[in-house]
């Protein structure tokens, strides 16, 4: 059967925004408390000052957003994606601190140019004077918190640790930032309602955080799994089943990704974030990939057989479902061929006609896993072809060495369609932003590539 850019995949759910459109939106609706701020009519206080109330105003509204793209409500995952709503959740934290951090200064730096010698001694009063407190702790706050994310990696604390502070901090950041708007802000003094509307927003903000950590578990308590099988696989990963342990709704398109919770405590915050290395055809049974990689893949080998689990999920936009595209490019670093796996196998229990690409590339060649099934595929599929990618080969192996350049996506990836095909990208962070680069460079647009970084 021809290829065809139509795709058979049901759009059974909308794709979601692109990054680029979700950070649109983001600020666009970050921007709509300054919009009704001027329709106050205030007495002009000059240019400066305007722009620092606006800059003030649109700043603690795209802080309050915050909290719904890292949520994981489904009312706002299936128009965002979790995966873009995350990057988005990056992007403009990192914004925001910067404005957290200057603010103080920004507020002071007129009196610079009119009285210089009177600058340090009109900061230290700002700091100090009890108007200033609930902003001072909330600038604090904030700066602890950006540097515990900023150096995550380094810290000795486990990742479960560090979300709860990090949840529990921008909470107390967003009720003193909130607080100081409406005891300080100029808006605020002069409309009730204005305060009213923080106020409000902050109370969501914070209802988002609680819905996650009492809410959600409930729900959760409501789908239990359980283990059915945990077997090694190549010399690195582990090959982990699940089954519904009873009759609920649970359905997923290959290459989206859950939370597992295997504590046996719903409302326990130890979960990470998996893969699914199945197609949906394999329900009720869901299968995973892990790499051991840290301190809880290291020792998955403690699971046992029938024990109870909890999933929230799935997640992510990292799906073929509802996309058209004239082939299907799978490029897969390390522990990112779980999501390659799930779309691979899903292309074949639909019959893809559709030629389909594997680029999948390890340290070293026992880490390869699943290739009997792979190179199976190739009999099953009407075009499909898989190229190993080793950084360390053994004598006389007949793989591609070194890493994932734009040598062997160029020889791969050769069709006069090429820029008409859609480009799966998942693995380390450093190998993704390689692979997506080398990608724009040999002319894919940038709409036809997905990727998906190993890291939350």
């Amino acid at each position: 059967m021809a290829s065809t850019s139509e795709t058979i995949f049901p759009a059974s759910r909308r794709p979601p925004l692109s990054f680029r459109h979700v950070l649109f939106v983001y600020f666009a609706i970050a921007i709509l408390p300054y919009l009704w701020s001027v329709t106050q009519d205030l007495e002009p206080r000059g240019p400066y000052i305007t722009i620092i109330g606006a800059i003030s105003i649109i700043g603690l509204m795209a802080l309050l957003l915050q909290y719904a793209l890292s949520g994981r409500l489904q009312s706002v995952t299936q128009y965002a994606g979790i995966d873009n709503g995350m990057r988005v959740h990056r992007r403009a934290g990192q914004l925001i601190a910067l404005f957290f951090f200057l603010h103080p200064f920004l507020i002071i730096l007129p009196r610079v140019a009119i009285a210089p010698q009177l600058v340090v001694d009109d900061l230290w009063l700002m700091l100090t004077s009890a108007e200033s407190q609930t902003g001072l702790y909330a600038w604090a706050i904030m700066g602890i918190w950006v540097l515990l994310a900023v150096f995550r990696d380094r810290l000795p604390m486990s990742y479960e640790a560090w979300r709860i502070s990090h949840g529990l901090g921008l909470i107390a950041v967003a009720i003193l930032a909130t607080w100081h708007a409406v005891t300080v802000g100029r808006h605020g003094v002069y409309n009730l309602w204005f305060d009213v509307m923080w106020i409000t927003l902050c109370a969501v903000a914070v209802g988002t955080l609680a819905y996650t950590y009492f809410v959600r578990p409930v729900l959760q308590q409501r789908r239990p799994f359980k283990i059915v099988g945990l077997q090694k696989e190549g010399s690195s990963d582990w090959g982990l089943t699940i089954e519904k342990d009873g009759d609920f709704d649970f359905d997923f398109d290959g290459g989206q990704f859950v939370w597992i919770n295997t504590s046996g405590n719903p409302y326990n915050r130890k979960e990470h974030p998996f893969s699914i290395a199945s197609s949906p055809a394999s329900l009720p049974k869901v299968e995973f990939l892990i790499r051991a990689v840290g301190d809880y893949t290291s020792n998955l080998d403690q699971l046992e057989p029938g024990q109870r689990v909890y999933v929230d999920g799935p997640h992510g936009a990292f799906t073929l479902t509802g996309r058209k595209a004239a082939g299907v490019a799978l490029i897969a670093g390390g522990c990112g061929i779980a999501a390659a796996l799930g779309i691979l196998r899903q292309t074949r229990d639909l019959g893809d006609s559709r030629p389909v690409r594997l680029v999948y590339g390890n340290r070293v060649a026992e880490q390869f896993v699943f290739q009997d099934e792979i190179e199976a595929m190739g009999e099953q599929l009407a075009d499909f072809k898989q190229v190993l990618v080793v950084e360390e080969p053994e004598q006389g192996s007949t793989d591609y060495c070194g890493q994932l350049d734009s040598t062997i996506l160029g020889k791969t990836f050769d069709s006069e369609d090429r820029a008409q095909w859609i480009y799966y990208v998942c693995g380390s962070q450093g190998m993704v932003e390689a692979v997506v680069k080398n990608l724009r460079r040999m002319g894919i647009p940038s709409k036809q590539i997905l990727y998906e970084q190993l890291s939350f």
